[in-house]
């Protein structure tokens, strides 16, 4: 046994910063005590180069053409232990060297050059291959002994960075697939008058896209997010989880029933209304990574449903003013769109909404009420020959695989940076809001962000007459533990850049600075009206604690410290980060850039 354990883990001896203690031996030790699921964790991109980390290494030419064939396609990184959406969860930020990210701009990705290094960036150095709490306990208690820093690492959809860590052990919980479908749910501890429903029990590695797919051959409905690669019972639901469904049914921790977690202080539990409240409210929007590993949580679902689809697109080579036109009007329609049910995306040339409501989703009618519905958005299209399809189908998954899935398939291997603001509906009621919003637009116009590119989703909870809201049965604190704004707001706005693969530490500074300048004027069109949605949130957003849970940080804080008491979990501005935190080598990938970026806005603020 000990000859395969040295090949597997000799490779990255000399990657993790060893303390007092630490050795080869004690890796080896782990590896046993987890039945032989500890990994080196090499670069996704690695295959490609003929140097690691400096080291001549021999070129996988299959392996590599896979890579550069594949290499925006989600599934691919989702599958994959070191594979991020994102390519910020897996170079080092503030040092653009320490990276092994291949040509982002083409199809296949061109080779790298030669001599080129495939160095670690912020890849965690090992990761376990979880399968059950046992696993869990095993790293818990390794990190504990040792200070080896710990990352969880599911399908890598964060923009956060907060799914790697440089010199981490991470906690790979993607192989968590276990689906099963409930007719009537009774969480945990509870009494039969607490029955919840029809339910689906996920892992925490189980995709959004398999989870409309089983929820489909249940006739049932489940609501979820944008991409198939996204993990629901992991980040996304933890975060708050919104869908094109929300305004109607609510976020995803508004319908999330129940968490089996191992928290750090190392104990199986099961959180629900019934037991462990406490955990259970903070599960409910405050954030993946820091509060414990999720092996599994179920979620309400509906029935199927017809559901109304509008996907409406002006020309793609239209002027700047042309598109703040096109937003101008979805900004007056908004409002009672979602008082209909319509739930989406908007975008700087385009629509995409969906609306299960009967009064709308109507499959007798031919489409009509649907079509009524939209027809100033269709009109604005069609005059400057753009297109509007608008039409009623009879479910959600018949609206995903035609309108949403295809888009979906190819966004990986980017280094995408968001900002976004949730933006009170009070500024969509009435002309001085209108205005104040659309000078907002024109001024990060000015810092160089292109309303062309405009991304907003439109999807904030029980905005319709009539929503479906969900009670907990707790009334000593509020529902879920998600910025408050999320129930008063109607947009969730953002102002997104993307930065080149091969970037310069001055481009990225320059980047950084900018998204951070547009991410302060969004706070102040909203003031404390508004937050921030903390899984699409820009990493270096100053008074971050505020905008991201606003007056539910304090309590986050308790329930962190009081099922972590020894901070065996900490990630980049996660519950429990604290400002002394950016300094330090573990997030010096990050760290460095935040405390330039703040040089830079002094006066700005």
């Amino acid at each position: 046994m000990r000859g395969p354990l040295r090949s597997s883990l000799w490779p990255l001896v000399g990657l993790v910063s060893f303390g007092h203690g630490q050795d080869e031996a004690i890796w080896t030790m782990l590896n046993a005590s987890v039945g032989g699921r500890l990994h080196a964790t090499r670069p996704f991109s690695l295959p490609c180069f003929s140097l690691y980390n400096g080291n001549t290494v021999a070129v996988d030419e299959v392996a590599c053409s896979q890579i550069r064939d594949n290499y925006t396609t989600n599934s691919i990184h989702a599958e994959a232990p070191s594979g991020y959406m994102n390519l910020q969860g897996e170079m080092c930020l503030a040092e653009p060297l320490d990276q092994c990210t291949l040509d982002n701009t083409m199809i296949p990705a061109p080779e790298p050059g030669a001599g080129t290094s495939c160095n670690q960036g912020s890849v965690p150095s090992y990761y376990i291959e979880v399968e059950d709490a046992s696993d869990i306990n095993v790293a818990l208690n390794f990190t504990r002994e040792y200070q080896v820093p710990l990352a969880i690492k599911n399908s890598g959809h964060d923009y956060m960075t907060r799914n790697s860590q440089k010199g981490s052990l991470a906690l790979w919980v993607h192989k968590l697939q276990d689906l099963d479908f409930h007719n009537d749910f009774v969480p945990e501890g509870c009494t039969g008058n607490l029955n919840a429903g029809r339910a689906i029990t996920a892992g925490t590695g189980v995709s959004t896209g398999d989870l409309y797919n089983f929820a489909h051959e249940h006739e049932s409905t489940f609501l979820g997010g944008y991409s198939p690669t996204v993990a629901a019972s992991g980040g996304w639901v933890l975060g708050g989880g919104h869908s094109v469904l929300s305004p109607v049914y609510g976020l995803g921790a508004d319908r999330v029933i129940e968490f089996k977690i191992v928290t750090p202080d190392g104990v199986l539990r099961v959180a629900n209304q019934c037991q462990h409240e406490d955990l259970f409210w903070a599960l409910r929007g405050g954030g993946g990574a820091t509060f414990g590993i999720v092996l599994e949580a179920t979620h309400r679902v509906e029935p199927s449903m017809p559901v109304a689809v509008a996907n409406i697109r002006i020309p793609s080579n239209v002027t700047t003013k042309t598109s703040l036109e096109w937003i101008e009007l979805m900004a007056r329609q908004s409002l009672a769109w979602g008082k209909q049910g319509w739930g989406g995306h908007a975008g700087g040339l385009y629509l995409t909404y969906m609306n299960p409501v009967p009064a709308v989703a109507n499959l007798t009618d031919g489409g009509v009420a649907a079509r009524n519905s939209m027809r100033a958005a269709t009109e604005f299209a069609l005059s400057i020959g753009g297109t509007s399809d608008v039409q009623v189908l009879p479910s959600f998954l018949d609206v995903w695989n035609n309108y949403v899935l295809p888009g979906a398939l190819t966004t990986a291997g980017v280094t995408r940076i968001l900002a976004t603001r949730l933006i009170p509906r009070s500024l969509f009621e009435d002309e001085a809001g209108i205005t104040k919003l659309m000078d907002f637009m024109e001024t990060v116009q000015e810092l160089g962000f292109d309303p062309r590119n405009f991304y907003c989703p439109v999807d904030t909870p029980f905005v319709a007459d009539g929503a479906t809201k969900l009670g907990t049965g707790n009334g000593t604190r509020p529902a879920t533990s998600v910025q408050p704004a999320w129930y008063n707001s109607l947009w969730d706005i953002s102002t997104s850049l993307t930065i080149a693969w091969n970037a310069s530490y001055a481009e990225r500074l320059h980047n950084m600075t900018a998204i951070t300048k547009a991410t302060i004027l969004a706070e102040k069109l909203t003031g404390t009206d508004g937050g921030t949605y903390p899984n699409e949130a820009n990493p270096f957003t100053p008074n971050w604690r505020e905008s991201w849970w606003g007056d539910n940080y304090e309590a986050l804080l308790d329930i962190k410290r009081k099922y972590d008491p020894d901070g065996l979990l900490n990630c980049w501005k996660c519950v429990g980060f604290e400002d002394e935190d950016i300094s330090t080598n573990r997030f010096s990938c990050q760290g460095k850039l935040q405390q330039d970026v703040n040089r830079n806005l002094a006066g700005f603020i």
